[in-house]
């Protein structure tokens, strides 16, 4: 039997002018079980500086990255996930947010950038 990334999120949206139709069939699948070849994984919580670039997040083991959670632990300030350092910001946490995703192909050693002050941010990344 193989490995399994279970996923479950929610989203809600709520505005009078808006046609969410979609949207909805959408949010209908809330609970997926994706196959995923990978035994692996990296969890761990850093402390995410200010450092112009970003810092590595590190990632143990893995040989790919597939899912990934993170979870922005700080009240007031945001924290970006590039694809390296030096990269764009790929995914924006503000205070207390979390962020699920599937990493794309080429991101093999992404990073995390802190605004303003020192963010502690908790991950689990699993292989693909």
């Amino acid at each position: 039997m193989g490995a399994f990334a279970n996923v479950t999120a929610s989203l809600s949206y709520a505005n009078s002018n808006a046609n969410i139709g979609i949207l909805q069939k959408l949010l209908a699948v809330s609970n997926l079980s994706i196959s995923v070849s990978g035994k692996n994984y990296v969890e761990g919580t850093m402390a995410v500086p200010t450092t112009a670039g970003g810092t590595v997040i590190p990632l143990g083991s893995l040989t790919g990255l597939g899912w990934g959670i993170f979870w922005n632990h700080d009240g007031t300030n945001y924290v970006d996930i590039l694809p390296a350092t030096s990269g764009v910001s790929i995914v924006r946490m503000l205070p207390g947010e979390p962020a699920v995703f599937r990493f794309g192909s080429g991101i093999t050693a992404p990073a995390a950038l802190a605004h303003t002050a020192v963010v502690l941010m908790e991950y689990l990344i699993i292989e693909p």
